[in-house]
This record gives structure tokens, sequence and C-alpha cells, in this order.
């Protein structure tokens, strides 16, 4: 009787131990699973086609009540942009040392990408004094105005909130975009531009990483549980052999 309790006993400590042993295993794998982290525009400056830029840092706080500004330049007439862009290009000439010394030298008025590069130079002009860039800043600062001005609640903070964020022809006006490498390619009007492609590969690459640490997972926890069960089997044949021996 004694033989059976320890028999018992020594069974269930051990279905316990490989209860635990698998949910240890499957711990361990989901912690090291790595998550995709969304990227986040930090502040700061950055280098992009040879000049460059800077990312604002304001006070959240004073910015929190900023209105959604949906304002872009294409909103300006055409006619408008077509003078934009003749000063836009005189501006990069300029930079440069004169028109021949700026082999990339472009305004798209229809799109108002626009790109400049020097033969023996990097552009250097602050971002903020760039025509195009000012045109931009802008309208939206504008634009913000025109929306705190149907504010029926606190117009003044938004007002106020307005020019602390578009602070135009500084070196804390807000980023602009429309700086493309090509004459034809579309620049971004709101926010950075989203690289697609390269995002859906990136996704693809983690879809398969995190598949493979699943497989692997899946194989590991089969093969710890075989090896306890076959342990647990062994356990369970010797303590039958005592008892009938004795």
């Amino acid at each position: 009787m004694l033989l059976n309790s320890v028999f018992v006993l020594s069974l269930a400590t051990l279905f316990q131990a490989a209860n635990i042993h698998a949910q240890n295993v499957e711990t361990v794998d989901s912690n090291s699973t790595v998550s995709q982290q969304q990227p986040i525009d930090k502040p700061g400056s950055y280098i992009a086609h040879g000049l460059l830029f800077h990312y604002v840092e304001t006070d959240s706080m004073q910015t929190a009540g900023l209105p959604n500004v949906e304002w872009d330049i294409l909103k300006i007439d055409p006619s408008a942009r077509e003078n934009l862009c003749q000063r836009q290009t005189a501006y990069c000439a300029n930079n440069c040392g004169g028109p021949n010394q700026a082999p990339k030298n472009f305004c798209n008025a229809t799109t108002m990408a626009w790109g400049c590069g020097c033969s023996h130079k990097v552009a250097d002009f602050a971002p903020f004094l760039w025509p195009v860039v000012q045109a931009e800043c802008s309208g939206k600062a504008q634009e913000c105005q025109m929306i705190c001005n149907k504010d029926t609640v606190n117009p003044s903070t938004c007002a106020a909130t307005c020019n602390t964020y578009y602070q135009c022809d500084t070196d804390k006006a807000p980023p602009s975009y429309l700086q493309t490498e090509s004459p034809n390619d579309t620049p971004s009007y709101n926010g950075p531009p989203k690289e697609i492609s390269k995002t859906d590969n990136s996704n693809n690459r983690n879809g398969n990483s995190s598949d493979s640490h699943a497989s692997r997972a899946s194989k590991f926890t089969s093969n710890s549980n075989a090896y306890l069960v076959a342990a647990i089997a062994a356990s369970a044949s010797s303590a039958l052999l005592a008892m009938t021996n004795l």
C-alpha cells in the first residue's frame, strides 16, 4: 500500500514537472520573439540629397492643440507656382556660384518637386530660406490661423499654438519634404514620404522570421515533452518492477 502511494505521488510529481517545463519553454520563446517597431520621427537634424534639414523640437504641451492643417502648396495659383519655381532655381544657381555650377537645378511647377546640386560644393543655404520651403510653411501657417478663427472655445490659444509650430523663416520652422531626386518624382506634401515597398519587404522578412521562431519553438516544445514522457514512462516501469520484486 505504501509503495502504491509512493508510486502515485511520483507520477503526479513528474507530470507536474513536465507541465511546468512546457510552460517555461513557451514563455522563453514568447519573450525572444522580436516585435516590429514602428519608425518614430525624432527631433534633430538629417541630411537628404546633399542638404541639411532639421526636425523641429517643440514643447508637446504647446503643440497639443495644433489644428489638423490639410493645406498643401498645390493650392497656390499655377502662375504663382511658376514664379516661385523661377525664384527657386535662381536661388540654387546663386548658391552654387552661377548657372554653370548647378548641374542639378530643377523646380516642377506642377508638383512643386525641386532639387539643387552644385558642381564644386554642397548647396548649403539653410532649409527654411529656400523660396519653395518658405511658401509652403507660410501657406500652412495661414491655413492654421484660419482654422483657429473658427474656434469658438479658445481661439487665442489655438492661434498661439499655430505661431509656436509654424515659425517660418527661422531655424525652428517645420520640415519640408518637397525636395526630390528627380523633377518627375512626386514629393510628400504632408509629412515624411512613406516607402511602402521597403516597409512591405521588411514586414515579409519579419513575418518569415517570426514564423521561423514559432516553428523552432513548436519543435523544441514537442521534443522536450517527448523526452519528459519517456522519462515518466521509464520511472513508472522502474516503480512497477520494484513492486513486483517486493
